[in-house]
């Protein structure tokens, strides 16, 4: 029989095999407490919410005004 955390990781890896990352970040929230010292735990949640947030960033529309540009001046 699993565990509570043991069957949150396992939904959350079947989400990453759905590909339904949002789903997956959730699951793995929930599994965290159980699995803190997992290295491989770590990594899926981890790289699964980078996913999440680059997914995010690049489905807005990119805003001009807030694009920061900084000027260089070689030697000096």
């Amino acid at each position: 029989m699993l565990s509570g955390g043991e069957k949150e990781y396992c939904a959350a890896l079947l989400a990453l095999k759905r590909k339904d990352y949002q789903a997956a970040v959730e699951q793995f929230a929930m599994a965290a407490p159980y699995f803190k010292d997992d290295k491989e735990f770590n990594i899926f949640f981890e790289t699964t919410r980078l996913l999440v947030a680059v997914k995010d960033e690049l489905a807005r529309p990119m805003n001009h005004e807030r694009l920061d540009i900084e000027e260089v001046f070689p030697n000096g």
